[in-house]
Order: structure tokens, then sequence, then C-alpha cells
């Protein structure tokens, strides 16, 4: 064990931000350096920064091209720079993707796309509407204002087709004529102003709210009919009594199962009773029950023999369970059935039944892979990402399609470029909606969730139960049902043993190499690190050093990281490097070892890098390098270790003591300084002396 000084100057904060040498010191050290950059002059400096549009004008021999179409939109100023991006790298990817010229007048603040082909002109603009509107998050939604379209027209943009239901007034504006004009203020033609505004000039959201329902029940009373429940529920689950209810329950990873968001008045509503046989639900669907024996399963997991009979009776839910515990056949076989059993055709349905929203492409890339192994009544699936190709995508679902598996992103994009039509979607799964949420997608869901048909059956999977999921469930769901399988506190799986070391910094990489070279031929590794630079850097390091491995995070190709997946998962390599992108998403069931080589910014990052090993049945070990700059974790960590029943080191129990004593010192010292900020503080005014402070 190492030691340190826990005087609150030299102990790592909370949080605490590491220090770096003054430039000063460094124009000591490198005097050259800095004499070139002196003589630069601000307007220089200016010139550099305008004329980003002539690298456009340059890109191949641009200058003097004719172009067939042309359209120009305004821009909001503050988010031109958004449009741009750093070094002009947006715009020129923009450029280079659809094969048009974008030229942009920062000073009017108006885009205008030039190209020989309308599809590709309307790609780009509606791209750039996407990303004004992701700029304007928190502020009303982007509107447009477009300009001089020859030869291009889209009714579902002008409709508004795509606006948050909380903003009403959108709704209410948009087949007016309404001018957007640049500072972001809005002008309404005077005929307008009596739905919008009561009397005293104040908008009436009432009467507005009101006419949004009605529209709203308007648009979706044309919808076909919805079928639901297809659970035909057997003898024997019928007849077990509540005692056995429970007990099965019990059994099952101790199951709890309950309407969340029931009203004091409320009637809970019928909760059927769990399953344990697979013929319990799927007897009616014999060639179902088929695949399902193909695939060697001998029973339920614990979340099916409850998820499955509420599903196929039609309720909304909501599945919180730690990752490999089958969240994935516990939703995707009633969607199968969900699908060939309605009352309208497949053939006359118009677009896809089933969405599926996953956080990551790895995730959405599993999901696909396990719908492809159950083969059932011609049924197809699709699944689209960003950093796949757009046109092959497209291609796919314009061939038709059942299911579609997505992230949000690259979702929002194809149903803005009205490649697929969400309105015929009618089960709806969010899968690991508290990863989506951490990554920032609330948005975007939020977005495509108003284009579904309400009476819509939702599912949704979270290994956790946090209050931005709570909030999206109450917002979007039924009365749903919530099947949790063990505790809803946060807790590793009770299969992996959990090893923390306490090392310096630069032990680590001498004790991963030793760790390595002591694998077993039948051993399998996910070493995770906290940065890009700093996975590819191992991976190099290891990989000069003799050592067989493969890297992934999110920067890397596609195609690069389907490879390291499929280069792990077939065994041809024993050593996968990862940041979190792949705490979640990877199904690789024989991971017997995860290192974490940096400690993750969360206890939560902790437990879905745990869960990578310890599946489907089998152990695993988890080994985790400390630091100091770490010891705000220990806490917390200490707990999820000692829920687990594992053996916690007397280096971390010191670690964890001094991370709170230094807290409680700083409390005190920023207690005593409010209370002096607070005697010098009050009125009077004049002038203060602040040389006799007696403190």
């Amino acid at each position: 064990m190492y030691e340190w000084d826990d005087n609150a100057d030299n102990a790592p904060g909370y949080n605490e931000k590491p220090r770096f040498t003054s430039n000063r010191n460094n124009a000591r050290r490198y005097p050259n350096r800095t004499q070139g950059m002196n003589k630069r002059s601000d307007d220089n400096r200016r010139g550099e920064r305008e004329n980003y549009n002539n690298k456009n004008k340059g890109r191949d021999g641009a200058i003097g091209r004719h172009f067939d179409f042309k359209e120009s939109l305004d821009l909001r100023t503050e988010c031109i720079g958004r449009i741009i991006g750093r070094g002009g790298s947006n715009i020129q990817g923009l450029q280079t993707e659809f094969d048009v010229q974008i030229d942009l007048d920062k000073s009017q603040g108006i885009a205008t796309v030039l190209g020989n082909d309308s599809d590709s002109v309307n790609g780009a603009v509606e791209r750039i509407k996407q990303q004004m509107n992701e700029c304007n998050d928190g502020q009303r939604q982007y509107n447009g204002g477009t300009r001089n379209r020859n030869q291009f027209h889209n009714d579902r943009y002008n409709q508004g087709h795509h606006q948050y239901r909380s903003e009403v007034l959108d709704d209410q504006v948009n087949g007016a004529n309404v001018e957007t004009p640049r500072n972001g203020n809005n002008f309404y033609e005077e005929n307008n102003q009596g739905l919008l505004f009561a009397k005293d000039g104040v908008i009436d959201w009432t009467a507005l709210n009101a006419r949004a329902d009605i529209e709203r029940a308007e648009r979706w009373a044309k919808c076909p009919q919805l079928t639901k429940n297809f659970y035909k529920e057997d003898p024997e689950v019928t007849n077990i009594g509540e005692d056995e209810v429970a007990r099965i329950r019990l059994e099952n990873n101790n199951i709890t199962v309950g309407r969340v968001f029931t009203q004091e008045n409320d009637q809970p509503g019928n909760i059927p009773n769990p399953i344990w046989k697979f013929e319990h639900c799927f007897a009616p669907y014999p060639d179902l029950l088929d695949e399902v024996a193909k695939q060697g399963f001998q029973t339920p997991s614990p979340i099916q023999t409850q998820a499955w009979p509420i599903l196929l009776k039609g309720e909304d839910m909501i599945g919180i369970a730690q990752t490999g515990t089958g969240k994935t056949l516990a939703f995707l076989l009633p969607a199968l059935i969900h699908i060939e059993y309605q009352s309208i055709p497949r053939s006359e349905r118009g677009g896809p039944n089933v969405l599926i929203l996953a956080p990551t492409r790895e995730l959405a890339l599993q999901i696909e892979k396990e719908v492809n192994k159950y083969s059932f009544r011609g049924i197809k699936a699709v699944c689209i990402y960003g950093g796949g190709s757009r046109n092959d995508q497209i291609q796919n679902v314009e061939r038709g399609v059942e299911v579609i598996i997505c992230t949000p992103g690259r979702l929002n994009d194809l149903v803005q470029a009205n490649v697929i039509d969400v309105t015929t979607v009618t089960y709806l799964v969010l899968d690991e909606a508290d990863r989506m949420l951490d990554m920032g997608f609330e948005p975007q869901i939020r977005k495509v969730l108003l284009d579904i048909r309400p009476d819509r059956q939702t599912i949704m999977t979270s290994a956790t139960w946090p209050p931005g999921v709570r909030r999206l469930a109450q917002s979007y769901m039924s009365n749903p049902i919530q099947v949790c399988v063990g505790s809803l506190d946060l807790a590793a799986t009770h299969s992996v043993r959990q090893v923390v070391e306490v090392v310096e910094e630069d032990e680590k990489f001498y004790m991963i190499k030793s760790f390595i070279k002591n694998m077993q031929p039948d051993d399998k590794l996910i070493v995770f690190c906290g940065k890009k630079v700093r996975a590819d850097d191992l991976s190099s390091d290891l990989t000069l050093d003799g050592f067989l491995c493969q890297a992934i995070h999110g920067s890397r190709d596609q195609a690069d990281r389907e490879q390291a997946i499929a280069d792990i998962t077939s065994g041809d390599v024993k050593i996968l490097i990862a940041t979190d992108v792949a705490s979640r998403g990877l199904d690789i069931d024989d991971i017997t070892h995860v290192i974490n080589f940096d400690f993750p910014r969360n206890i939560e990052e902790y437990v879905h890098r745990v869960g990578r090993t310890g599946r489907a049945g089998r152990t695993g070990t988890s080994i985790s390098y400390l630091t100091r700059s770490d010891w705000a974790m220990a806490p917390e960590l200490i707990k999820i270790m000692e829920e687990a029943n594992q053996q916690v080191p007397e280096e971390l129990i010191d670690m964890a003591e001094r991370y709170n004593k230094m807290k409680e010192r700083r409390s005190d010292e920023m207690s005593k300084f409010n209370g002096m900020k607070g005697r010098r503080g009050g009125g009077g005014g004049g002038n203060r002396s602040y040389g006799n402070r007696n403190y």
C-alpha cells in the first residue's frame, strides 16, 4: 500500500481537475515557439475564421460549376457554429456525404445548398434542419424559414409533423404564414392572435391544449384496428394459488411485480401469473415453439417467466434486470406473435410494426443477431445505425421489413428523410433506456414518440430505475407493469468475483502484462479504459510486446468495431481493449475476466462493466485498478462489494476513510467561509475596511 499526504493542498479532491504547467514556463523552455505566433494580427485570425467558405469553393473545382437545384434556408445565429463544425468539419462532411455545395452567409444567417440531384439537396437540407433542432434543445424547435424552394417541397416538414408535444404553440402556428427572424423571435399574422392569446394578451394554454388534444384524436382516429392480447393462459398456470405464485417468483431471483403508476383510487388490474415452461405461453404457436427448442434452452429465465404472460396479454411493461438475463428474448418472441396475428395483412400495413431503440450500435447489432436466430413466418428485420452505410440501410428498409432495430440518431435522420414511417409502429421497445438517457438521447426519443400511435404497446428495459427513466415511462406508457428481477438498488451480479487493487498509475501496465502472461488457454479478457486514446495506446503497447488483442471504441470505423467483436467472440483474439461503448450491448457468454484498467467515472458504469463476465450461468472475475485519483469512488464501491458478499481489501477501506475525512474538513472550511462572508455582508454600502479582519 502506498501513502499520500492528507492535507487539503496535496490530497486529490472530488472531481479535481489535473494541474497544468504555466504557458509562461513553456515559453521559457521553448522560446522560439511563440515568436511567430505573436506576429499574427487579429485581422489575419478573423480572416482565417471567415474563410472556411473558400474551402468549399475549391472542392472538386466547385468554382464555376452549374447546379440544377438550389435551396436556401434561414439559420439561427446561435447555431451557425454548430452547422459549420470545428474547423469547418461538419459542413465539409455534409458536402461530401450528399455531393452538394453549401454556401453560408454568416452576416445574413442564410445557408444555400446547391446540387445536381434533388434528393441530395433534400437530404442535406433535412440534415441541417435536424442539427438546428438539436442545437435548439430546450428552446422552440427550429421550423425552417426556407427560401427559393426550386423543384423541392416537403409537406411533412412544412406541416410541423415532428414537433414536441409540449410545444403546442408550434402546432397552432405551423400552418400559418409565419416568419422566423434570425434573432429567434416569432411574428404571427394578425388573424391568428385570437387563437393564441387571451384578452389580457397572455397565451391561452388551456384553449391551445384542448385544441391540440382534438387534433391528435382526429389524427389517430383513422388508424387501423390494433390487436394486442394474444395470451391464452394454460390451465396449469391458472390453477396455482397465491402462495405458489409467490414461491415461483421468489425462486426466480426474487421477482417483484406491480403497477408503478397506479393512483390511490385506481384499480391495479390483474397481473398474470408467472409461467415455468415454454409450452405455457407458446403451445398455441407450435412453429415458434420449435424455433425456441432449436436454441437448446431448458427453462425460461427469471424475467421471461413473468414478462411473456404480461406482454402476450398486451400490457405495457418495464423490465428491470441486469444485463445477460434474457431481456432481449423476453420482448422478442411476443413481438413476433404481435406482428403475425394482426387482423390486417402485413402487405397492407404500409410500414414496420415493431420498433426497437437501442443506445449503441453494438447493442443494436446484437439484437438483430438474436432476431435472426428465430425464423418465423418470413418476418424480416433490419438494423440501422450511425456509422453504417446510409444508402444500404435505406435500400433495406425500402424492400419492406416488419422489425426495425435502430439507434435514436439514425432513426430520426431517416424519419425526417421520409424513408421510415413510424405511424405504422404498434409495438415499441426502448432497450437499455437508462443508458440512452445517460447518452443524451432523451430529445430524440421524445421526438419520435410523438409520431407513433398512442395506443401502441410499449416495453422499456433497464438495468436501473433512475428518475429520468421513471419520468419517461410515466409520460409515454399506459399503466405499465414493472417486473423487477432482484433489488431495485444498484448491485453487481453475484456470479462475479470482484477484486480491487490499489496501485500507482505507473504500475498498471506492468500489472496487466503480468496478468496476461498467466492467462489460461480458455480465458477471455475485456480491458476497460477511460479514454479512446488510452485504449489505442494500450492496444498498441500490448501488440508490440507480442500480445494479440483488438480495440473497440466510438471513433473506430464500424467495420473495425464489428471485426473486433467477431474476433473476440470466435476466440481468434483473447483480449479486447474497450471504452464504455462496450460496457453494454456486448453479449459474449464466455468472457472469463474483466479488468478496469481505468476505474469508471460513476458506480453505475462499474456495475455494467462487471456484468460483461459471469453471464449465462457462468462465473467470472473482475479486477479493478484504483489509484489515489479514484478515491471518491471508494465509499460507493465498498457498498457494491459488500452487497455481493465480496471481500473488501483494507487499502480500499482506508482510502474511503481518508476521502470521507477530506470531505468533512472541506465542508467545515466552507461553513466557516460562508459565516465570515455573512458577517461582512449586509447593508450600509459605503467603504469597507479589509485591514482589520478578526477571524
